[in-house]
Formats: C-alpha cells, sequence, structure tokens
C-alpha cells in the first residue's frame, strides 16, 4: 500500500511541474532575449525539463519494482518492446496526421496544457521502450530494481546525446 501512496504523489509531483510549466508560459515569467529569439531558451533547461520528468518515471517504475507480484512479473513483457514500438509509431502518425489535418491544433489553442500530455506520453512510451528492452533481456537474471536503474541510465544518455552530441 506505501508503494502505491508513493507513485501517487510521483504522479502529482508530474502533474504539478506541468501546472508550474503552464503558469510560465502563460505569464511569461523568463524574459527573452532582445537581441535573438528562439523557441527553446536553452537546451539545458529542455534536457533538465526531460531528466526531471524521466527521474519521476524512474520512481513510478522503481515503486512498482518494488510491490510482491507486481506489474513486472506479469508476462506481457515478453512482448512489450514490440508493443511498445507499434504504439509509439501509430502515436507519432496519428499525432502528426491530427496536428496538419486534424483537431489537434485546435486543441492545443484551446487548452495549451494538452502539448504537456503529448509531451509526457511521449516520454513515457521512450522510456518504456527502453525498460521493456532490458527487462526482457534480464527477466530472471537481475533484481527488478536493478533493470530500472540501468532503463533510467539508458534512457538519461540518449536524451543526453540528443540534446548535446548531435
Amino acid at each position: 500500500m506505501k508503494w502505491i501512496i508513493y507513485q501517487i504523489l510521483t504522479l502529482s509531483i508530474i502533474v504539478f511541474f506541468m501546472w508550474i510549466l503552464d503558469y510560465i508560459n502563460e505569464n511569461r515569467t523568463i524574459q527573452h532575449s532582445s537581441s535573438e529569439w528562439t523557441a527553446v531558451n536553452s537546451t539545458f533547461i529542455t534536457f533538465y525539463i526531460i531528466a526531471f520528468i524521466v527521474s519521476c518515471f524512474y520512481l513510478l517504475f522503481l515503486f512498482e519494482a518494488k510491490k510482491d507480484n507486481g506489474l513486472f512479473d506479469r508476462s506481457f513483457w515478453a512482448v512489450m518492446p514490440k508493443m511498445c514500438v507499434i504504439i509509439g509509431v501509430l502515436s507519432i502518425i496519428l499525432f502528426l496526421t491530427g496536428g496538419t489535418i486534424g483537431p489537434i491544433m485546435v486543441w492545443i489553442e484551446q487548452w495549451p496544457s494538452l502539448i504537456y500530455v503529448f509531451f509526457i506520453y511521449f516520454l513515457f512510451l521512450i522510456f518504456l521502450f527502453i525498460f521493456s528492452i532490458e527487462h526482457k533481456k534480464h527477466r530472471y537474471k537481475q533484481r527488478k530494481e536493478k533493470t530500472v536503474h540501468i532503463s533510467f541510465t539508458w534512457t538519461i544518455l540518449l536524451f543526453f546525446v540528443l540534446f548535446f552530441l548531435i
């Protein structure tokens, strides 16, 4: 029961953090540079936001790993990497189609915080994909907590390479 409470608190932290980001965006408390304008003020800020959200996913998965007979003991983890790829590709296609010829842009204009929901969803899919590969590879060879640690490390390294080395 205590792990479920910790998971609910972690989800609440994600929601609160996204609310703060939306509040900052609406009130423009971050001043843009007058000499140049960029969509993102700093790659460091974006990386820190992504790292924070991925860290919350890490905590959610770590608390789940500490449960007895939890979600990670189920048999569907054998096919989860394939499911993540299929769901991810379909999600990207639907998001791009919905953004160009569908109603997503109208929805985002009405509810700007909806973009954060999409952002978190895609970050979760990436983390879930990396975790599912690691979990499938070492299903009974290592502790579930170690699998979560390794997945977190690989996810952060992936985003570090994407943001700073490419």
